[in-house]
């Protein structure tokens, strides 16, 4: 646990820091240092995440029924997995997988937040991001680049986003569920539109499960074994966040102000698409990644919306704090083994030194 409070205070720090003199010559921004810190923390990690020892397994060919688990992974990561094999250095895979997530998240927020620091600060410490990318390692590396490509969304350039979609494909299939991401921006909020979809997000998987019980006995047996999976108490805290959302729809809608429109929006279709798949496990928390990732940006465009901005910063600030440890106590109540604790690095690791499954 030491190791996590060092880092998050850290990543508290070191953003507000401005410059950082390494040595005579050599500075670095205080935002930059705080993203390798991020990167370092993923790239060493062993045993951490739920994902992390099925594709040690992988790489060591020590798992059952080897050819058909290799070939249910994408491309390109499996191409990272045989080559890790191949040069006999199977954390190689988790470094170039940190490196893709982290690194684009970086420059995502560089380019785009209007508050760099609490922009890191909800990636660290929500409930969606960070801690998650650990895990489902092979969809938020798609995550992350898609994330970046909002620039692409903002020039109107269709093509080279299409393009982005394609090649994430090669990484996890799931990628053709941002291409709809890229005709939500230059609209309107339609504040009626925004409050039914929340409103029916509540109720959209009761709809969705009667329909598939209706429709397809074949899979209407997966319901009962599935329900409650995905993430339910993190739905609830951002379906809270929605309500604390819905004034803002009202109040600070501007035809002017694309991003902010597009960031609501984004927002509101991801909580609708995660609520509406909550019954299929962790269907609903990947199906609205791609769209719940725009949050990061959400937030601190407030800026410009509010004049009690610096209370809201402070207030969710504090929030993050408290998030990131219970996102930690959350890891630890899992059934089958904690996900996150304790923290280690690869150095002098094996295979023998998983933590137990029971």
């Amino acid at each position: 646990m030491l190791i996590y409070i060092i880092f998050i205070l850290l990543i508290f720090i070191l953003p507000i820091l401005g410059k950082i003199n390494i040595t005579k010559g050599v500075r670095i921004y205080g935002f930059t240092a705080a993203f390798i810190l991020i990167f370092i923390f993923c790239a060493l990690r062993f045993d951490v995440g739920y994902d992390y020892e099925m594709y040690h397994m992988l790489i060591d060919g020590d798992i059952k029924y080897y050819t058909a688990q290799i070939n249910r992974i994408e491309y390109i990561p499996r191409q990272l997995i045989l080559f890790s094999r191949f040069i006999g250095f199977y954390q190689f895979f988790f470094i170039a997988s940190s490196f893709i997530i982290i690194y684009f998240y970086y420059k995502a927020i560089k380019e785009n937040s209007l508050d760099r620091w609490l922009s890191t600060l909800i990636f660290v410490c929500f409930p969606l991001f960070f801690f998650t990318s650990l895990s489902i390692v092979r969809q938020f590396m798609v995550v992350a680049i898609i994330f970046y490509s909002f620039k692409f969304i903002k020039q109107r350039k269709f093509w080279k986003y299409l393009i982005v979609v394609v090649f994430c494909f090669f990484f996890h299939k799931s990628s053709i569920l941002a291409l709809p991401i890229y005709f939500l921006y230059g609209n309107f909020i339609n504040k009626k539109l925004i409050v039914f979809i929340y409103i029916l997000g509540f109720f959209s998987s009761e709809i969705l499960a009667f329909f598939i019980k209706l429709t397809s006995e074949k899979y209407s047996i997966y319901l009962g074994e599935i329900e409650g999976e995905g993430g339910s108490l993190i739905l609830i805290f951002f379906q809270f966040l929605g309500l604390f959302l819905l004034p803002l729809v009202y109040n600070f809608r501007d035809k002017e102000d694309k991003e902010f429109n597009f960031y609501l929006l984004t927002y509101f279709v991801g909580l609708f698409i995660w609520g509406s798949l909550s019954k299929f496990g962790h269907a609903g928390i990947r199906g609205g990644l791609y769209y719940m990732s725009f949050t990061i940006l959400l937030i601190p465009h407030l800026k410009n919306k509010i004049k009690e901005y610096r209370i809201i910063r402070e207030l969710i600030a504090i929030i993050c704090f408290l998030f990131f440890f219970v996102n930690l106590y959350i890891g630890s109540r899992h059934k089958i083994k904690d996900a996150n604790l304790p923290y280690q690095t690869y150095f002098f690791k094996s295979a023998k030194d998983f933590k137990s499954n029971e």
